[in-house]
């Protein structure tokens, strides 16, 4: 048991590191690499196989799941305003972060993502930040955020989240 503590140790700070890397493109760019999004997904992957003990058809289903869901509110913004609202590259990177969870945690992951967003732009708000003069705003670094915390919760504690 002592060896999966450091697994996970491991794991956890690789996955800071890449959420690190892609926040700070996506506040810089406005983008998020597809190649950033594939190596989150198959280090979630890895991660699930490895301290699960078998191929993590659950988790994988469950990024799906949020892919597709993430995929279809930026289909529905986009007819309904006539511009898009939510990047692919975030759409991707929800769907490849959901595979580091288990998916009864999706809802915490998303609510937690979004409450860092609402609350940073009120902040951004307050301030003269380019994100108020462009109206584009990364979505990548609160992803992040509530993926590392929603992680952290799941792994770390058993305040009512699954394991």
């Amino acid at each position: 048991m002592a060896d999966l503590n450091w697994i996970t140790l491991i794991f956890g700070t690789f996955l800071f590191a890449v959420l690190l890397v892609i926040s700070k493109i996506d506040f810089k760019e406005l983008k998020i690499p597809d190649g950033l999004n594939l190596v989150l997904a198959l280090s979630g992957i890895a991660y699930q196989w490895v301290t699960k003990i078998e191929f993590p058809i659950v988790p994988l289903a469950g990024g799906v799941l949020l892919f597709f869901c993430f995929y279809a509110v930026r289909s529905i913004h986009h007819r309904m305003r006539g511009i898009v609202g939510l990047g692919l590259g975030d759409v991707k990177m929800a769907g490849a972060a959901a595979v580091w969870l288990h998916p009864a945690n999706l809802p915490v992951f998303v609510f937690l993502s979004s409450a860092a967003a609402l609350i940073s732009m009120r902040l951004f708000n307050r301030r003269d930040f380019r994100f108020q003069t462009t109206g584009q705003t990364p979505f990548g670094p609160f992803l992040a955020i509530g993926l590392f915390v929603s992680w952290c919760l799941e792994t770390f504690t058993t305040i009512g989240l699954l394991a």
